[in-house]
């Protein structure tokens, strides 16, 4: 177990490094492999992606749970969830949660196919996976958009009281006071109209905000139109999320794994890269004394510039900060990911 940890670790490291998640880029020999062949880490990172024992409970779950604790101290944790296209030939649904205006990768899942509708089935599952580690002492609330509007998943956040805010149809037929009509038929000039007990399971919000062309249709068990709406605005943050693991991050779209549970392995290690990317970003964003910090970027862009991005420059200009980072890491492991 030692060593399949340690090898992670190495992944890890080659991936932030080289800002590429290909097996190419993996298997590039870093410090603790410095007298490896190339052939050879590129062979030992095809056995860790198709090892039977690896897997997001044994390799990411401690850290997620670890995380949520952490993030339900406050009284309330938000979970987004959405899907995206992963390689050529895999969709990955993913659930996150945000965290300082970010989303981060807590449990995913990946299926054959191009991007499209994962089973209601899928969406429970996927929550089942992470209700277990939730602390019971705060608020979970859970954003999606219209994919993610079945009867199925609103009857599982009722009995596990998550509250919920997804997007709907314009056409899906709600109860106007015991008339049933088209969610699209209401009439009125209000930015945002509450429509309670719209369905047996969820209340229905109009929500005709001022930047928007068209009207947003949502389903939710909350009581406050305008507090759903509020929550709603946050679900974009996944879409960043996405953007980071790929085009602008780690290019998980450009993996050739074909293999779902390959893929859904390599994601622990874009999962792991892009958090602590995320976390070098925000220290040195939050620490502008840094020594050397002009060599990254200038201080008066600093605010500008995504954790990410920042992070990225970093580590490719080996800067001093990066090591600080893991010091601080190392002692104070709770504060950070907290």
């Amino acid at each position: 177990m030692r060593r399949r940890f340690c090898l992670m670790a190495t992944l890890i490291q080659a991936c932030m490094r080289n800002g590429h998640c290909r097996l190419e880029s993996l298997s590039e020999p870093t410090d603790a492999y410095r007298t490896r062949k190339k052939s050879s880490l590129l062979q030992q990172a095809k056995r860790w992606l198709g090892n039977k024992w690896t897997d997001w409970q044994t390799f990411y779950l401690p850290f997620a749970q670890h995380f949520l604790q952490g993030l339900g101290a406050r009284g309330q944790i938000v979970f987004v969830i959405d899907g995206s296209q992963t390689g050529s030939a895999n969709t990955t649904l993913m659930l996150s949660v945000l965290c300082r205006g970010f989303a981060i990768p807590v449990a995913w899942v990946v299926k054959k196919g191009e991007k499209g509708h994962f089973p209601e089935e899928m969406h429970t599952d996927l929550l089942k996976l992470v209700a277990p580690i939730c602390p019971t002492n705060c608020c979970l609330v859970l954003l999606g958009d219209g994919e993610f509007d079945g009867l199925g998943l609103q009857q599982w956040c009722t009995d596990n009281h998550w509250m919920f805010v997804v997007r709907t149809s314009s056409d899906r037929l709600i109860d106007f006071g015991g008339e049933l009509a088209r969610f699209d038929s209401i009439q009125t000039t209000r930015p945002i109209c509450f429509i309670e007990g719209a369905l047996p399971l969820a209340n229905a919000v109009y929500w005709h905000d001022k930047r928007h062309t068209k009207p947003l249709f949502l389903l939710t068990n909350l009581e406050l139109g305008y507090e759903a709406c509020q929550f709603y605005k946050r679900r974009f943050k996944i879409e960043t999320l996405f953007k980071h693991l790929k085009s602008a991050g780690f290019y998980l779209h450009k993996t050739r794994l074909k293999c779902p549970e390959k893929l859904a392995n390599l994601i622990i290690v874009v999962a792991f890269s892009f958090v602590l990317s995320f976390c070098i970003g925000l220290f040195i964003k939050q620490n502008e004394s840094l020594q050397n910090l002009e060599v990254i970027v200038r201080k008066d862009r600093l605010s500008k510039i995504t954790p990410i991005a920042i992070a990225q420059l970093a580590i490719n200009k080996r800067c001093e900060c990066v090591l600080i980072f893991f010091s601080d890491l190392s002692k104070n492991f709770n504060e950070v990911f907290t």
